[in-house]
């Protein structure tokens, strides 16, 4: 019997998240989701904070990415505790609408298991795995007729066909669901609430075992156990340092992780060496023969540091916008986008014109593609912006993206009859006339990156 006169904990940061993720205001369109979540982050940081957690050590303002086994990139999680740049506490929320709910299930379920896994894998594989953090999911499902009413679900392969399985609704499916990824060890804990929009925003737990209580103090828990082991460790960060040089590219797990100054240390040390070393890989690769534009985009397509210390990472997608499929979309520090443009490093970029050199006309058609790109993301990247944040989850400012192209190397075999001093000249007086387009060659590019490293010698 549930009781309807008890107030759940939670009830207004939930409903204040429901009602600013649906609400729809008169200018600046509906908010982004990051900014929907903000008030049950804050319950929750609250409630941590006064379980023991230290408040400086809980990272909510901007999402924190961590190891993922099969990402490159690192998986962004919505809630971090950090125990000297160690990651000792992950989270993340999810709010499920009635509508489409018994369809998105499976969605859901796999989310929640892509999530979990990519960072225990990349625990598991190192010397750290006793330092695996906590991981745990808040999901809040709105209660629905769809959700509540039990309903048939399809069988699995390998299940027995003759079986009579009772029907089961949506909200105690997901209950099973979780129940098993607690039970594996793929969640730590599980936090599951119910929303009732239309009785009032009732909030309530279906299943005490994954209550807000318990999630709170099994969160508080575990955290206090890896402080401890953390202190007690005098090589944990070290080989944290480890465990990040073992990837190719690595720079969005680091982010937020401020290690102790001999761990800093180690993973600095490890990260430059990983990365002198796939520099002068990428060297090799535009210099070789048979090299071309396929080659050099499989080879760069997760390498954004390459490009600049400005940048924090690749877009998820590349397919942004309608009819276009950008190479590289670098993400910057404010959230801007810069679209590259690659082409072979065996392309042609300087030619003799009278008595002057000019850019090829390879080059001016890749400048022109990328012009489009960025004509198309002024013409409709304000109305998909909102679309992407609420639909997507992905927040991007498409106002005044810029473009790079990258083509030609001044090095490659036929390239040779025209001195890299004038290629360079000419390609300065080139992009000197461009205002949001700025055209590379691979040896401008992966010379600037070698600079960067601190090993290319003088600049």
């Amino acid at each position: 019997m549930v009781d309807r006169d008890a107030q759940h904990p939670a009830t207004d940061a939930v409903r204040a998240c429901w009602t600013r993720h649906y609400s729809r205001p008169d200018e600046g369109g509906a908010v982004s989701i990051r900014q929907a979540w903000q008030p049950i982050m804050q319950f929750i940081t609250d409630d941590l904070v006064r379980a023991g957690v230290d408040a400086d050590s809980i990272h909510t303002e901007l999402r924190k990415s961590l190891p993922s086994a099969y990402s490159p990139s690192g998986k962004l999680w919505d809630l971090v505790v950090l125990d000297n740049g160690v990651p000792i506490a992950a989270m993340e929320i999810v709010f499920q609408s009635g509508t489409g709910a018994g369809p998105n299930f499976r969605n859901r379920i796999s989310e929640a298991v892509a999530d979990s896994i990519g960072l225990l894998q990349s625990y598991r594989r190192s010397t750290v795995a006793h330092l695996t953090p906590f991981i745990g999911r808040m999901f809040v499902l709105e209660e629905t007729t769809e959700t509540t009413k039990p309903r048939r679900w399809p069988h699995q392969l390998l299940e027995d066909p003759a079986a009579t399985t009772a029907p089961q609704s949506v909200l105690d499916r997901y209950t099973s669901a979780f129940r098993e990824l607690i039970g594996d060890g793929t969640y730590s804990n599980i936090c599951y609430l119910t929303f009732d929009r239309k009785n009032d925003g009732f909030v309530r737990e279906p299943c005490p075992d994954m209550g807000y209580r318990k999630f709170i103090q099994s969160a508080a828990d575990r955290i206090a156990q890896l402080r401890k082991l953390n202190k007690e460790s005098s090589v944990s960060a070290v080989e944290f340092g480890r465990l990040l040089a073992q990837r190719d590219d690595i720079a969005d797990v680091v982010s937020g992780l401020v290690s102790t100054p001999e761990g800093l240390s180690a993973a600095e040390a490890a990260v430059i060496n990983q990365r002198r070393k796939t520099v002068a890989a990428l060297q090799k690769l535009a210099l070789d023969g048979g090299s071309n534009e396929t080659t050099m985009q499989k080879a760069l397509k997760d390498l954004y540091w390459v490009f600049g210390g400005q940048y924090v990472g690749i877009a998820e997608r590349r397919d942004l916008m309608p009819l276009d499929q950008h190479d590289i979309p670098l993400v910057c520090a404010d959230g801007s986008l810069q679209i590259v443009e690659l082409k072979g490093p065996e392309c042609k970029v300087v030619e003799r014109h009278r008595n002057h050199f000019i850019v090829s006309s390879e080059v001016h058609k890749a400048v022109g593609q990328c012009m489009n790109y960025l004509r198309t993301m002024d013409e409709t990247g304000m109305g998909l912006q909102t679309v992407h944040e609420n639909d997507l989850g992905i927040s991007y400012d498409y106002r005044r993206a810029g473009g790079i192209v990258v083509i030609g190397h001044p090095g490659r075999k036929g390239s040779t009859e025209i001195e890299r001093k004038q290629v360079e000249q000419t390609i300065r007086s080139y992009n000197s006339h461009l205002s949001r387009v700025q055209v590379l060659t691979y040896a401008d590019l992966l010379d600037s990156a070698e600079r960067a490293l601190g090993v290319g010698g003088q600049p």
